[in-house]
Order: C-alpha cells, then sequence, then structure tokens
C-alpha cells in the first residue's frame, strides 16, 4: 500500500525522486489502509445520496405527506452525518501521517549531516540546508498528506461519482464522456509550467534564507555595521524578495487560468447535462428526479478536479523540494565511516594508559590525566580542497576519481611526509598559505588526503573507528566555537558524561576558576552565540578546558594563541602547558617564539616540507627558517 502510495506520488510531483519517498513512511501501512478504509465508507455514502435524493423528488415529493418524505429526509441527513464523521477521522489520520512523515524526513536529513565529511560544510550556504530542513521538508509532508487525500480519497469519490452517473441514465452519461477528457487535459498541460516555476521558488527562497543567515550571525550582524552596510543589506533583501514575488505571482496566475478553464468546463457539462435532462423530463423519456441526482453526482464527481489545479500546483512545488531533500542526502558521507562499518575486523587504537595527574591541576578523577601518547605520521601526504567532496559517481562505485597532475596548482599539500613522536612535541611554520592549517585538518581526521596516508599509532585513521579517533586526538583551534548555551553544555562536549566537580577542575586547570567566580549562575551560564559574552582569552582557555574533559592522547594546537593580547596568551600558553604534559603535540604556529623549544619543527612553503630541525639547527642553516624568525622577533 505505502509502494503504490510512493508511485502515484512520484507521478503526480514529475519528480523520480519521489518514488524514494517510501522509505519515510514505509511502516506507516496501518494508518494508509485505514485511510481506505474510511474512504470505501465515505464513498459508500456518497454512492447512496444521489438515489435518495432520486426518491426524495420523484416518489415522496408527489405525494405530499410528511411520513412520505421524512424517511429519505432522514436519510439523507443520515448520509451527511455519517460522511462528515469520516471526513474528520480522515483528516486527524492524515494529519498525523504528514506529521511523522515530516518529522521523520528532518531526523533523516540532520543524521545524514552530522555524517557528512567536513569539506562538505563550507562550500554549501547555511541558508540553503535551512530551507531544505523547513519550508522543504513542510512542502514534502504536504505533498505526502495531498497525496492520501487526492489518490485514496478524491480518486474514490470520482469513480463512485461517474458509476453512479452511468447507473442513474446512460445518456446523460455520455454527455459527461464528451466533456471530462478536455477537463483532465487542462489540467495536464499546466504541469510542467507550475513545477519549473515552483523550482524557481525554492532555488529563490534557498538564496533568500541564506542572506538572513548570513546577516543575522553574530559575525555577520557584526561585518554589517562595522561596515555601515545595513542600507545595502535591506536593498539586497528587498530585490531578492521582489524577485521571488515575482515568481510567486506568476504562479498565482497560472494557477488561476488553469482553473478557471477547469470551472468552464466544468460549468459547459453541467449545463449540456441539465439541457439534455430537461428535454428528456419533458418527453417523458427520464423523470426530474434523475436529472436532479445526476447533477448531485456530477458535482461529487467533478468537484475534486476543480481543487485539482490547487492540488497540482502544491505537488509541483513538493517535486522540487523533493529533488532538494534527495540532492542532500546524495551527497556522499564521509568514506571513513563508510570503511570502519564494512570492515569485518578493524584496528583500534590502544586505550589511554593513566599517568601522574598534572601538577598543580587539582583535577578530578579522570581529567588532566596524561595519557601516553602515540605517534602520528603524514607519509607522502598530498591534498587538494577542490577535491575534498568526492562525487556522486565516485560514492556509487563507479571508476576511481581522476586527481590532477603533481604541478597542478590546485594541490594545497604536495607530498608532505612528517613524524610526530610518542610524547613529543613537533611545530608547523611557514607564510599564511602555506599550508599549516591544512596539516591540522588532516592530522585530525577532518579531512582525509586524496593520495598519501595519516597515521596513528602506526594505524591508518580510515581505519579507525570515527568514535575512537576523535577520543585519542583533541584540538584547540584558533576560534574555537562555542554553542549557545550555558558553560557547563560546553565543556561537556569534551565528555558527556563529566559530573559538574570535574567541570570545574577542568576550569581551575585552565586558569579559568575567577571566571566561574564572577558569574552568579557559575556553570548554567549561557556564554551568547559563539561565546560572545566572553572574552578572546576567555573563549580559548574554555576550549581548553574542553579538551582537558576529553583526555586525548594527541594535540592539535592550530595557531591557538595568535589571536590574543599579551596577558591573555600568557594565560593560554599557562593553560597548554599543562595541557601538554605526556601528550603527542602537534602546534601550527604563526609566531614562532611559541615553537622555539619543541623537539622539532616543520618549515612550510606552498604545501611542502622545504625544512625540518631544531629551532637551533634551523637558524645555523640560515634557511626560510632563519628568514622566517627574524622578522617575527623584531
Amino acid at each position: 500500500m505505502t509502494a503504490l502510495h510512493a508511485r502515484v506520488l512520484a507521478r503526480l510531483t514529475g519528480a523520480a525522486e519521489a518514488r524514494r519517498s517510501e522509505r519515510f513512511f514505509a511502516d506507516q501501512g496501518r494508518i494508509v489502509a485505514a485511510l481506505v478504509g474510511l474512504s470505501v465508507l465515505g464513498s459508500a455514502a456518497v454512492a447512496a445520496g444521489p438515489f435518495i435524493l432520486r426518491h426524495l423528488i420523484d416518489t415522496s415529493l408527489p405525494t405530499g405527506r410528511v411520513r412520505d418524505l421524512a424517511v429519505p429526509v432522514l436519510l439523507l441527513c443520515a448520509v451527511l452525518v455519517f460522511e462528515s464523521t469520516v471526513l474528520s477521522v480522515r483528516m486527524a489520520l492524515i494529519a498525523r501521517l504528514g506529521g511523522f512523515v515530516s518529522v521523520r524526513i528532518r531526523q533523516t536529513v540532520n543524521s545524514h549531516l552530522q555524517r557528512l565529511p567536513f569539506a562538505f560544510f563550507p562550500r554549501s550556504q547555511q541558508g540553503e540546508v535551512m530551507t531544505v530542513m523547513s519550508s522543504d521538508v513542510l512542502a514534502a509532508q504536504n505533498a505526502i498528506s495531498a497525496t492520501v487525500q487526492a489518490v485514496i480519497c478524491r480518486l474514490a469519490d470520482i469513480v463512485v461519482g461517474t458509476v453512479v452517473v452511468f447507473v442513474l441514465d446512460w445518456r446523460l452519461s455520455l454527455v459527461v464522456m464528451v466533456f471530462a477528457p478536455t477537463t483532465l487535459v487542462i489540467i495536464r498541460s499546466g504541469r510542467r509550467r507550475l513545477a519549473a516555476l515552483s523550482q524557481r521558488q525554492r532555488e529563490l527562497d534557498g538564496q533568500l534564507m541564506a542572506q538572513v543567515a548570513d546577516t543575522s550571525s553574530v559575525s555577520g550582524a557584526l561585518h554589517v555595521r562595522l561596515f555601515d552596510r545595513v542600507d545595502y543589506e535591506r536593498e539586497r533583501f528587498d530585490a531578492a524578495g521582489a524577485e521571488l514575488l515575482a515568481a510567486a505571482r506568476e504562479q498565482a496566475r497560472l494557477t488561476s487560468r488553469v482553473r478557471f478553464l477547469v470551472n468552464l468546463g466544468i460549468v459547459a457539462t453541467m449545463t449540456a447535462v441539465v439541457t439534455l435532462g430537461a428535454w428528456l423530463v419533458s418527453s417523458d423519456r427520464t423523470t426530474l428526479g434523475t436529472v436532479a441526482a445526476l447533477g448531485g453526482a456530477l458535482l461529487v464527481s467533478f468537484g475534486p478536479l476543480s481543487s485539482a489545479v490547487d492540488l497540482r500546483s502544491e505537488l509541483a512545488g513538493a517535486g522540487a523540494s523533493f529533488r532538494r531533500i534527495f540532492a542532500l542526502l546524495d551527497v556522499p558521507e564521509d568514506e571513513a565511516r563508510a570503511l570502519v562499518a564494512g570492515s569485518p575486523a578493524v584496528v583500534v587504537v590502544p586505550r589511554t594508559r593513566a599517568a601522574a595527574p598534572v601538577p598543580g591541576a587539582g583535577m578530578g578523577v579522570g581529567v588532566g590525566v596524561a595519557p601516553v601518547g602515540l605517534d602520528l605520521t603524514l607519509d607522502d601526504v598530498w591534498f587538494a580542497y577542490d577535491q575534498a567532496v568526492p562525487g556522486p559517481a565516485r560514492a556509487a562505485g563507479a571508476a576511481p576519481h581522476e586527481y590532477p597532475g603533481p604541478d597542478d596548482p590546485s594541490w594545497n599539500l604536495r607530498g608532505v611526509t612528517l613524524r610526530v613522536a610518542a610524547g613529543t612535541t613537533t611545530a608547523v611554520v611557514g607564510a599564511s598559505g602555506a599550508g599549516k592549517s591544512t596539516i591540522a585538518y588532516l592530522a585530525s581526521g577532518v579531512h582525509r588526503p586524496q593520495r598519501g596516508r595519516v597515521l596513528l599509532g602506526g594505524v591508518p585513521l580510515d581505519a579507525i573507528p570515527p568514535a575512537r579517533l576523535h577520543a585519542a586526538i583533541g584540538v584547540v583551534p584558533q576560534d574555537p566555537h562555542l554553542f549557545h548555551d550555558t558553560i557547563a553544555a560546553n565543556l561537556r562536549y569534551g565528555r558527556l558524561d563529566a559530573t559538574d566537580d570535574e567541570l570545574r577542575a577542568a576550569l581551575d586547570a585552565a586558569s579559568l576558576s575567577a571566571l566561574l567566580d564572577r558569574l552568579p549562575e557559575g556553570l548554567a551560564t549561557r556564554v551568547g552565540a559563539r561565546g560572545y559574552r566572553l572574552s578572546g582569552g576567555e573563549r580559548q582557555r574554555l576550549a581548553i578546558a574542553r579538551v582537558l574533559l576529553q583526555s586525548p592522547q594527541v594535540l592539535v594546537l592550530d595557531e591557538a594563541t595568535s589571536a590574543l593580547d599579551t596577558v591573555s596568551e600568557a594565560a593560554v600558553r599557562s593553560a597548554l602547558d599543562r595541557l601538554a604534559i605526556g601528550r603527542t603535540c602537534l602546534v601550527i604556529a604563526h609566531r614562532l617564539s611559541t615553537v622555539i623549544d619543541a623537539d622539532r619543527i616543520h618549515v612550510m612553503d606552498h604545501g611542502r616540507v622545504v625544512e625540518d630541525g631544531t629551532h637551533r639547527d634551523l637558524l645555523a642553516d640560515g634557511g626560510a627558517y632563519a628568514r622566517l624568525y627574524q622578522p617575527s622577533v623584531l
């Protein structure tokens, strides 16, 4: 039953993707079956009405006796009450089915979004994703509900009404057969144009939402005001809104034009039937009751055709929404997850082994405990952001993707090889754009290289379960993200089961005890969008406290102090020093003065490692590092 529903929905929307919608309501067969049963009962009532009406006019009215009128009138009332009850229950079930489907679509889309590779998000617009989750899902919900209404309910009424017309008088039914096909052709002719207009509306709506998302975010709103672009953004929004309004008006004009023609066809049919019926009554070839009953049956049959124009417009928009939903669902997920899920034997990173607590940390159980580090290796790694999102053909198992040649300028990393020994600190330095942060993304498993391997403890990252991988590697970025939630909720991103005492201990180790003391709500204080209630140094130390709770074996610091003032940097450096004890550390640095004590320093230039060694050796060589270092300390 649900498979038939999906196929009919695909036909009505004109979108092949709609067939895949069966997955969203495959277990709702009972509701669909109940709707079928209710439609049969409702149609039975519809079928009885014209015959009762004919009996009332032809038999009961001529007698003039009240008792002869009472029975058919009461039967008509009973039929109307029964039909209204069935309609009420039917609509409640349709609403329930639609609500269930909308929630399931959102769950499916959200689950897929969480599993997508990180490279998808910098290229996508937040507003477009929000449009899919809001208006597109709503359109899909309405389409599925409307399909039930159209296919199960209205189709039954049309079929029953047509049969009743033939049973009442076959001669009058021939008139219907002449006009009805024309009405159906009119409805069908507007489908493609309505689908194209609906697709355009969805695209414009997505662009509008993307603009709102950009300008209403904290950083976006700040820059609009810093550059005094309030009027500019308002004009942009008004122009996009005007374009969206024009598309909506065009769709409304087309819908009204088609509906007018359909109604004109219905009026022509009714006029022809009444005219012929009057002639047949005058010549005693039929009765007045038959003509009246047949008119009622036509209203049942043709009434749904009139509203089918609006339904077609709605379903045309739903076709565009389904295409957008499934286009998002077709974006391939992280290949590493697929590899792990299908692997019979997965090599697992060794469990952390407790060592001595960090001196002076005063930490609780399991917090701030220095684990045994793992060696981290990048082996002949090549990476290009333009190739970071695998195409659908590649995900479907087609021929291997062809990457550009080694001299192609699109490569961001070119044959990078470096090893961070367990428990040591290795720094990566270089000018802006040299590829330093890209190494941090690869080392933390956010991106996968197109060529070469990244290994943790001798195990390729692709062979490590994601949960294990991200528990073993902690990252402190230059601009850490804080959710618009409480301090406690942001900290527990590091470890969901952390107690309040452990949260306080982590804050203490990150030199944030004073912050907690001055906040009236303590751990329950909301930090604001992206942590704007906190200073830059406080946000950075809160991120460090979060990683302390995670207690990783490998620590990646991506220019964690480059944007801070001297006082804040000193506090953050102290917290980082505590965090680094006993861990394997990969430090991405812009300020070379912060990495002079590193066990090994790698110098990057245009995506390649051009030098490596200790601070003293590199200075003595007088090469690229020496040239970078001299300006940095002046």
